[in-house]
């Protein structure tokens, strides 16, 4: 074997070895040391560098022989940055045989060439490491004193560096520039014919018709239900049914403190005692004496007007006593929070609902733009039973807005459930879907980015 095929087949030794070192990183800084410190392998060198090349971003000095970690924010790091920002477009115009940049000062500013002496010797070749998108991801610094050859053989040790360094390039480019799945994805899909059918499907799937809707907080309630309130002023002495109890029609509802009222009773009884005794002695004295009639008249019209004022009192008694008018559930609140509170003639205490006609009451904000129509249907999930919503109609919307119980300002809707459902009951919460218009997923999707927009914009 002649010494020229021997160096020939060192070289391709050589390069293989190289080969696997830098299929076996897994990381940009293993590649990175790998570069710079073993492909002296290949080629001899006093020392190499490798600058990281990033779209939007300034060069980096990525790794730098005979160090374990390069900083990129030194004097050397930072000068060599702006170098290689420099002659990064002329990499990119190389021919695809010889992809290397003999570097000489001449190729840079006067600033930049100033300082060539102090941090590089007099021969550099700079390799640009390009990946399959025939992008420069990166520039490997090579330099030494000796000259590099002008003229490359194909079993030369030079032309199995252009060949690694090519290696060296896809190995960077899937280690930092290559593109995420979701980006070759989008990439794919924008290319050809995927992009007029993924078009054609989102056409299609934004006319694919919907009925428009709304979710709304909501509660179980009584459509026939009659309001309990307090037939006169005065003061809960105590709620003597419990809240949301079955009661008969008469029964006890409630009761008003009665201390006042009955001593005013007995007081006009005690009055009314008296003036029966003083009409009886009137008239008496009105048989043995003529002249005593006029007195029995007065005593008379006394017993008739206290008789008044205790058949008054004594209807006012029993008005503290507030029953129920008819069969029903008793719908109020904590027992505890009326006991010893003082209402007013009128005042609302409480509800008696029937419990076998039962509906809906919902708060749709005013921001929902859903056509609440009367006969919408409407499907309501309750807290207890999300699995076994319940169908109801919408009976009416309210045209003024309310505060709803969450504080958002919103109209009362009120519906009819269909049916006598087992596990409704009145005061459950849950959630109504309320059920407006057909139209298109398109227009159900955008809605409300065009609610917004329009309202910005005036138009």
């Amino acid at each position: 074997m002649t010494e020229e095929a021997s160096t020939g087949a060192h070289a391709s030794s050589r390069f293989y070895a190289l080969a696997v070192r830098a299929e076996a990183a897994s990381t940009a800084a293993e590649l990175g040391f790998v570069a710079v410190n073993e492909t002296r392998l290949l080629v001899d060198y006093r020392q190499a560098s490798l600058v990281a090349l990033t779209p939007g971003r300034p060069p980096r000095l990525a790794a730098h022989s005979g160090l374990a970690d390069a900083d990129p924010n030194t004097p050397y790091a930072l000068w060599l940055s702006a170098v290689a920002k420099c002659i990064a477009p002329r990499c990119i115009d190389l021919p695809a045989a010889v992809r290397v940049l003999p570097l000489s000062p001449d190729m840079l500013g006067d600033a930049l060439a100033a300082e060539w002496a102090e941090w590089l010797p007099a021969q550099v070749w700079v390799l640009p490491l390009f990946g399959p998108d025939k992008a420069v991801h990166a520039l490997l610094f090579l330099a030494r004193d000796e000259p590099w050859p002008t003229t490359l053989h194909a079993d030369g040790a030079e032309y199995a560096l252009l060949q690694i360094a090519n290696l060296y390039g896809y190995a960077w480019w899937s280690l930092v520039a290559r593109p995420s799945r979701w980006r070759r994805w989008w990439h794919a899909i924008t290319r050809g014919r995927r992009l007029r059918y993924g078009l054609m499907a989102l056409a299609v799937l934004l006319l694919v018709p919907v009925r428009e809707y709304t979710l709304v907080p909501a509660e179980i309630i009584s459509t026939r239900s009659q309001v309990i309130a307090s037939p006169r002023e005065g003061v809960i002495h105590r709620m003597t049914v419990l809240p949301n109890a079955p009661v008969k029609a008469g029964q006890v509802l409630a009761e008003l403190d009665d201390t006042t009222l009955r001593n005013r009773l007995a007081v006009a009884q005690a009055e009314l005692a008296t003036a029966s005794v003083e009409m009886h002695q009137a008239a008496q004295q009105a048989i043995e004496n003529q002249s005593a009639k006029a007195d029995l008249g007065m005593a008379e019209g006394k017993w008739r007007e206290r008789q008044v004022d205790v058949a008054s009192l004594q209807r006012e008694v029993d008005k503290l006593a507030i029953r129920a008018p008819s069969d029903g559930v008793f719908v109020y609140s904590d027992p505890d929070d009326w006991a010893g509170r003082p209402v007013q003639t009128g005042e609302r205490i409480g509800l008696l609902a029937d419990p076998h006609v039962l509906g809906v009451r919902a708060w749709a904000p005013v921001g929902e733009p859903t056509n609440l129509a009367p006969g919408a249907p409407m499907t309501v999930f309750l807290k207890v039973a999300p699995l076994s919503p319940l169908d109801a109609r919408l009976d009416y919307a309210g045209y003024q807005p309310v505060e709803a119980p969450n504080g958002v300002a919103s109209y009362v809707l009120r519906g009819t459930i269909d049916g006598a459902p087992a596990g409704a009951r009145i005061g459950l919460q849950g959630t109504a879907r309320v059920s407006g218009r057909w139209s298109v997923l398109g227009y159900l999707m955008l809605r409300r980015p065009l609610a917004t927009v329009r309202a910005w914009c005036g138009l």
